[in-house]
């Protein structure tokens, strides 16, 4: 339908009042355009009726310009997606304008357009969760949580969609970070191990997900010989860290001490309830017997206080402070007859039956109270207490009143959301356009060892200008064994130059000049002699004649690390030779390494490659405690080219190598003939900065970088990482070796 250049306003009969009351006559002139629009795009009747509904909410929190703007955003959905999800664009917008002002409401659209263009398979789920999100996240954070996920599914929808429909261990963690609450995973690696030494047991800890569809888990839950644990406790404010332990720890309890379930039998979900509290009591007792640190660690976290409504939360929370806090003094007698019970069974507590005999009375007891107990939306207090599932047989379906505990047990079914009409074929021609950006990288055929996992580090994006941290992850390959004789070859082959390059390494001048104090002869006066050899004169002792101090030749104080790029690109020939560019860059190597072996310069050798952000691949050829024998000759020339180039991490882990060194001067020195890539980097600029920012780093902590670029391509990017002054572009590979000399010896005066 056409839409006329002008409207006349007060002609137009089914114009809302909320919009004739909230625009002036050129908004709504504007707003009938866009509304127009809608109805000719031929979307059906839907999509304008609810933009229609949606911008009458729109209106009067947000003013004129992001309401109709709002109108483009929801035909682009209905375009590249579906009019389903252009619906419910509409019905999530009114939940952000009630969390976002104005500008930040402008920028959720923008972010929308965004994930449309590069995600459209990953709206309809995303929108899902925007309640969630915007509960938890300004407009900034989400929009960083969501360029978060597009960095690391890169080209994979399937990733993408998992990611933004908070299915993925990763979106959460990220959730986590955003929101600025300190969660299980600021703390996973210190409470794995904690786990350990507290049971003695190294059962598989996995974080609970709370994706699209599955109910939020609210306690840590075990089954079998798993632990699930939510990234969050709800209804605990504070340091966590001391709240996980807590909990860990009170799992390693039941580990050691619950050594069968439960039958559930003819119980209801009160008594279970009940007889669960009474566990949880018997086993720390038992576990704070061996441990009484632990007794501490728990109390701490009881919060309960005597009296107040006699509600089941209530008393079972009072209850459970009773039983493991002895001057907690509650006057109802439902908690101290449960007190007394477990006090005077105090010679059963190694027996679990102990529990079901105590519970059973005790649930009873509020059965006739006519205590009434919600199991549906029941929490167990305090935050640090399991779910209790652990404890029961669940293996049969349990009795229909049961059921209403509604916990998952064992494993979380993640479900992925189907693709929405017509999404399909847009992620299609998006995965096409992208995989025409990304540089093809050779897979590597041979059968290669696993690597060992060593270190993550961070990685910069300059989207969102700060660093992720624990973004990629350095694993270590053993070395290909090579040629055992290659330093005797290359002795026959380069003796000549190897005899040069030594002489001329062992006369540079490396090192901090270094001052001799209190010397007989000299240029200068030492001023601290000539202080005390007054003093001595006026005490009437005879001084010391050492007054003189001179300046001595400067030691060796400088280490350097040998970063070698082993990419698919460096199995290129160079031109006019059967030489490949590793092979250049391999004897370079040896020979420059010779020469710092001969005068005592400590330095390492590592080569590298990346197969993406979660392996990048490094081969220590040798670490500055080898010696430069016979098998560092052998990894050296086994060296073989595969895979991509993520320069960053490279150099942040041979960095944080040489940090380690105690020298005056630390040199990292990197060979790559290409520009930094990766398979699941699809954006060129986003590796090339992530460099930038490693080699700034290393500068901060003392360590120059310098950059060897080898062949006549990407000198602007190798230029622009390490510096006009920190780079160096060798065209001739032929001439390597003496260049590589000349430069060493330059940047080691």
């Amino acid at each position: 339908m056409p839409v006329p250049d002008s409207m006349n306003v007060e002609a137009t009969p089914d114009l809302p009042g909320a919009i004739r009351s909230a625009f002036s006559a050129p908004e709504i002139a504007d707003w009938l355009r866009a509304r127009e629009r809608l109805r000719g795009a031929g979307y059906g009747r839907t999509v304008p009726r609810a933009y229609e509904r949606s911008s009458l909410a729109l209106a009067p929190k947000l003013g004129a310009a992001p309401t109709i703007a709002f109108a483009k955003l929801v035909s682009h959905v209905a375009i590249r997606v579906s009019p389903r999800a252009a619906e419910r664009v509409c019905t999530a917008a009114d939940t952000v304008a009630q969390r976002y002002e104005p500008q930040a409401f402008t920028a959720w659209v923008a972010l929308m357009t965004r994930i449309t263009t590069q995600a459209p398979e990953s709206v309809y789920p995303f929108l899902e969760n925007m309640e969630r999100l915007v509960g938890r996240l300004s407009e900034q954070a989400l929009e960083d949580w969501v360029a978060t996920g597009l960095r690391l599914a890169g080209r994979d929808a399937d990733k993408r969609s998992a990611y933004l429909s908070l299915q993925t261990a990763e979106a959460q963690r990220a959730l986590e970070h955003e929101s600025g609450e300190q969660s299980f995973y600021d703390h996973e690696r210190r409470l794995r191990a904690y786990l350990t030494a507290i049971s003695g047991a190294t059962p598989p800890l996995r974080v609970a997900p709370t994706g699209m569809g599955e109910k939020a888990a609210r306690r840590v839950s075990f089954a079998g010989n798993v632990i699930l644990v939510p990234p969050s406790l709800p209804g605990y404010r504070g340091e966590t860290e001391p709240l996980f332990r807590a909990a860990l720890a009170h799992i390693g309890a039941h580990i050691n001490f619950t050594k069968t379930r439960f039958e559930i039998g003819q119980l209801k979900p009160l008594q279970m309830a009940v007889v669960s509290l009474i566990e949880d009591a018997r086993v720390e007792e038992l576990a704070a017997q061996e441990m009484p640190g632990l007794r501490r660690l728990w109390q701490g976290c009881h919060v309960a206080q005597p009296g107040g409504l006699p509600t089941a939360p209530s008393l079972f929370a009072r209850l459970a402070r009773a039983l493991i806090d002895p001057d907690f003094d509650d006057p109802d007698g439902w908690v101290q007859k449960g007190r007394r019970m477990f006090m005077e069974a105090r010679e059963r507590w190694a027996d679990p039956a102990i529990s079901r005999e105590i519970g059973n009375l005790l649930g009873n007891d509020l059965g006739q109270l006519r205590v009434q107990f919600n199991a549906k939306d029941y929490v167990v207090q305090p935050a640090y207490r399991d779910d209790n599932l652990g404890l029961w047989a669940l293996d049969e379906p349990p009795p229909e009143e049961a059921q209403t505990l509604e916990v998952q047990v064992d494993t979380v079914q993640l479900r992925r959301s189907e693709p929405t009409p017509g999404a399909g074929k847009q992620s299609q021609q998006q995965e096409q356009t992208e995989s025409d950006r990304v540089e093809k990288v050779a897979p590597v055929t041979e059968a290669a060892e696993e690597g060992r996992a060593v270190a993550s580090y961070p990685e910069y994006d300059y989207e969102i200008g700060r660093e992720r941290a624990n973004w990629t992850v350095v694993k270590e390959y053993p070395a290909t064994p090579g040629n055992r004789r290659f330093w005797l070859e290359l002795q026959d082959t380069q003796g000549p130059l190897l005899s040069r390059i030594t002489g001329l390494v062992r006369s540079a001048q490396i090192g901090r000049a270094r001052r001799e104090k209190r010397q007989a002869e000299g240029e200068v006066l030492d001023l601290d002699a000539c202080i005390e050899a007054a003093t001595a004169l006026r005490a009437g002792e005879f001084p010391d004649h050492r007054l003189y101090e001179r300046q001595a030749p400067p030691t060796r104080d400088l280490a350097v690390s040998l970063l070698l790029d082993i990419s698919q690109s460096t199995a290129d020939l160079v031109p006019g030779t059967q030489h490949r560019i590793l092979d250049m860059e391999r004897d370079a190597t040896a020979v420059l390494a010779h020469a710092m072996n001969e005068i005592g310069d400590p330095f390492a050798i590592n080569a590298f490659c990346s197969a993406g952000r979660e392996d990048v691949r490094v081969v220590a050829v040798k670490r500055f405690s080898d010696a430069l024998d016979e098998e560092t000759g052998s990894a050296l020339s086994g060296l073989k080219p595969g895979y991509s180039t993520r320069l960053g991490a490279a150099l942040r882990h041979a960095g944080k190598d040489l940090a380690q060194v105690p020298r005056h001067r630390r040199l990292l020195l990197l060979i790559t003939d290409g520009e930094p890539s990766d398979i699941d980097s699809p954006d060129p600029d986003y590796l090339v900065c992530d460099a930038q920012r490693a080699v700034r780093s290393l500068s901060a902590l003392g360590i120059d970088v310098f950059c060897v670029g080898l062949g006549p391509r990407n000198k602007e990017q190798e230029a622009a990482i390490s510096g006009r002054n920190g780079f160096i572009q060798i065209d001739e590979l032929s001439t390597l070796p003496d260049k590589l000399l000349s430069l060493y010896l330059r940047l080691t005066r």
